[in-house]
């Protein structure tokens, strides 16, 4: 009786050690898609265009109708 006890305490712990390390490689690959999309919105937020605004000496363009 007592080894199927101590069967049973080494599984418990088996599982839990188990979850825990499954938790550890979680939250890994959770905080890389983390850095990953902040990557991604930092580079969509930022200005893509080479001249920002217009320079007061530059003649401008009307579109035409």
């Amino acid at each position: 009786m007592l080894t199927y006890l101590a069967a049973l305490a080494l599984g418990i712990i088996g599982v839990y050690k188990l979850r825990e390390g499954l938790l550890i490689i979680q939250n890994y690959n959770d905080e890389k898609e983390a850095q990953a999309m902040r990557a991604q919105i930092e580079f969509t937020a930022t200005d893509t265009n080479i001249i920002s605004k217009n320079n007061e000496h530059c003649k401008t363009f009307k579109q035409a109708s």
